[in-house]
């Protein structure tokens, strides 16, 4: 009981003060969770209202205390903040939330091009994690010990306390083995007494193979219960099991998890109905861990403020975007939570819309929230999002979604990969686009991607080839040859 007490304190002046933590007492802290659920059970519908502060002037205070801290480290730190700050002749003693625009935002190339530039002198790096590229070139970002372990400690408070996650469940992790998401997420799940299975982006068949076996393992439920996977290699899954004529039945998943593209709602229900299971939507980015935001039930996206400072700023001018404007998400990590790659004032590259501002009334009304991430914006104004909304209604279309839009001297053509063109496909399609009040010239189905007028990779094409679809691929020419 008495380290319980020093690692609830210790973690509490942490907090407050914006200095570091110790890791010891972040991952003794979820021990501790997780312990007390079992002896106690479940704290509570409200319990995740514990992992933030709820009062506004002691959230602005936090903020400017941590905000403050984290540039003067940065400045002080990482040679290209400190050769900005020299260069510019900024006051590191008078940065503050009001005043924090006239430090430069940093582009997403200048991280990609110089990743040993934001590294701080003082850090201790121990692992190198790399985006997934699908955008462009992957970006590389270093993290220390310390961060890892602070990181997956509030990760799996955050699983138990907000995300009900117990000894019983069985997670299956579908994404890149070469994220920093994986990373966490495969120390975070076992401090909450669940198994992990990192099962990775391999032939869609070979997961649902796995989503739908008996475990047989004591003390676990009998079968996968949790599924974690980007939007996109969600997609494949469905047309998968769509394709293979299973349905909720064969699964026993209690929930999915997406992140990493855009989630629309069509492809969420989709989802949900084939295998019964509710679909969480979230947004988070290498870069910028462990900030990271949740999606509402009103399709709000929200972003605690405790872990980072969130901007939403102007495309062009890079000045703060007003209600209802479309806005880069703009992030600074606290230096509390990261000491080894950081980052000021981050251009996310992902756009938001600005709420308008009045008054939240959905669950999570207390946490700072814009629209749900736009993707990119497009010609005349369209965005992914938009993109995706238009096609993903259509269930004749094939998954995951493939598309191009191409600029002509008439107006903006979207090119669609269709697995039959039709006449009335088509017609859909161009009634539809006209309800959304799309402003696009015209839409041409394809048969082949390749017949697109530009690329369109997508996270699930980043296929992991394992020795399990090896061993599948090998009994299959077994079987063929007898």
């Amino acid at each position: 009981m008495f380290g319980t007490a020093i690692r609830q304190m210790g973690f509490a002046w942490s907090m407050l003060s914006g200095r570091r933590f110790r890791g010891s007492h972040v991952v003794g802290l979820a021990e501790d969770l997780r312990t007390t659920l079992e002896e106690f059970g479940a704290p509570g519908d409200r319990a995740a209202e514990m992992l933030s502060v709820s009062d506004p002037q002691m959230q602005w205070d936090l903020t400017q205390r941590r905000l403050r801290r984290t540039v003067q480290q940065a400045a002080r730190d990482t040679p290209y903040y400190r050769a900005w700050f020299e260069a510019n002749g900024v006051n590191l003693a008078a940065v503050t939330l009001d005043s924090l625009p006239t430090v430069a935002p940093t582009p997403k190339t200048a991280l990609r091009e110089l990743p040993a530039a934001f590294v701080s002198d003082r850090a201790r790096p121990v692992l190198a994690t790399t985006t997934t590229g699908t955008t462009g070139t992957p970006t590389l970002v270093w993290f220390s010990q310390y961060e890892l372990e602070v990181m997956s400690g509030l990760n799996a408070v955050g699983l138990m306390l907000g995300g009900g996650l117990r000894p019983t469940h069985v997670w299956a992790n579908c994404v890149s083995s070469r994220s920093i998401a994986r990373v966490l997420m495969e120390r975070a799940v076992p401090m909450a007494g669940a198994a992990f299975v990192q099962v990775g982006v391999v032939d869609p068949g070979t997961v649902l193979d796995r989503l739908t076996k008996p475990l047989h393992i004591p003390g676990k439920a009998p079968r996968v219960t949790h599924l974690n996977a980007t939007a996109s290699y969600l997609a494949a899954l469905v047309q998968e099991a769509e394709r293979g004529g299973r349905n909720a039945r064969d699964f026993g998943l209690e929930e999915i998890r997406s992140g990493g593209e855009i989630l629309t709602d069509a492809l969420r229900v989709r989802a949900e109905e084939t295998f019964g299971a509710p679909v969480m939507d979230s947004y988070s980015m290498t870069e910028i861990v462990p900030v990271s935001g949740q999606v509402c039930s009103q399709r709000h996206l929200h972003i605690p403020p405790d872990q980072g400072h969130v901007e939403v700023l102007d495309p062009d001018s890079h000045l703060s975007a007003g209600p209802g404007g479309i806005g880069v998400l703009t992030v600074t990590p606290f230096a509390a939570y990261r000491d080894t790659t950081m980052l000021l004032r981050y251009l996310t590259g992902d756009l938001v819309r600005v709420l308008d501002g009045g008054r939240l009334d959905c669950e999570m009304a207390g946490i700072p929230a814009t629209s749900r991430v736009l993707g990119r914006l497009a010609a005349a104004a369209v965005t992914t999002r938009d993109l995706l909304d238009l096609l993903q209604a259509e269930r004749e279309l094939p998954l995951p979604t493939r598309f191009a839009l191409e600029e002509t001297a008439r107006g903006p053509v979207l090119h669609a990969v269709a697995s039959r063109v039709s006449r009335s496909l088509l017609a859909r399609l161009e009634e539809r686009a006209g309800d959304l009040a799309l402003p696009l010239h015209g839409i041409v189905l394809v048969g082949d991607p390749a017949d697109l007028p530009a690329p369109c990779p997508v996270r699930a094409d980043l296929r992991e080839h394992s020795f399990e679809q090896r061993q599948l691929e090998g009994d299959a020419v077994m079987a063929g040859g007898s």
